[in-house]
């Protein structure tokens, strides 16, 4: 556990070694939070309404976007780039374990943004958390996030395939944006997109905080929702375990790391 842990630090702080320790909080913080007061703000004025609660509920769980996705997904190709790869694919270690030394302190950043984002968007847009049961929210988000790591993890293991990743990173957030119920209500989503929105993470555990919000949810429909998160994630881990193992028998055979 020490060494998974050490590996997973020095892993995330190579990652973020470009920035202060300022850039970084701006970075993961601030520029998701204008983002939330925009969406917010763009939903008062087309909904006609000022209880803005499931929109800043929704959208401060999109505050983990740019590490998941950004930071996250681009870990693989960033090792491509300094060249890490290759002893990546080779050495005889576990690769679910490399993927799971890459998403745990991502998957921290994650909570701790999201839950500031939560605080500074109920200040600003006079959230009522009264009578909400904060250690279930809390569980809540713990799921959320680590099912939105796992999303981050199979993102980045597409690094090893493509070469495409910055175009295919951009359309995933604003999939997110769209399909995972933080801005526009799944119910009124074509039945296409209400497919979509079921195979991203997020959507349960934004649907459970809003229920929970608005004090209409059921035990046993916190139960289906945080299951069914929870084996969103999980099925991303997996996938992204066998896209390592795919990339690793491929360029053993082929002598190549150069996939596509």
């Amino acid at each position: 556990m020490k060494r998974f842990l050490k590996q997973s630090w020095l892993d995330f702080k190579g990652q973020r070694a470009a920035f202060s320790l300022e850039e970084f909080a701006l970075m993961e913080t601030m520029y998701p939070f204008v983002t939330m007061v925009f969406y917010c703000l763009v939903a008062g004025y087309a909904f006609r309404t000022t209880n803005l609660s499931r929109w800043v509920v929704g959208n401060a769980f999109l505050l983990c976007t740019n590490t998941c996705v950004f930071s996250l997904g681009s870990c693989f190709m960033g090792e491509r780039y300094y060249g890490r790869i290759r002893s990546i694919i080779t050495a005889p270690i576990s690769k679910l374990e490399v993927i799971l030394e890459k998403g745990f302190f991502p998957c921290m950043i994650c909570i701790i943004t999201t839950f500031v984002g939560f605080g500074a968007g109920s200040i600003v847009f006079h959230v009522n958390w009264s009578g909400v049961n904060i250690g279930l929210f809390l569980v809540i988000l713990l799921i959320g996030m680590a099912s939105a790591a796992g999303f981050g993890l199979f993102l980045a293991t597409l690094g090893l395939i493509s070469n495409q990743m910055h175009l295919i990173l951009n359309l995933v957030a604003n999939l997110l944006v769209i399909f995972c119920g933080a801005n526009f209500p799944i119910s009124q989503l074509p039945a296409a997109g209400q497919l979509i929105s079921k195979l991203l993470p997020l959507t349960r555990s934004i649907e459970a905080s809003q229920l929970l919000l608005e004090g209409k949810i059921a035990f046993e429909q916190v139960l289906s929702l945080l299951l069914g998160e929870l084996g969103v994630g999980a099925v991303y881990v997996i996938l992204a375990f066998c896209v390592v193992k795919s990339a690793e028998r491929v360029a053993i055979r082929k002598g190549t790391l150069e996939l596509f």
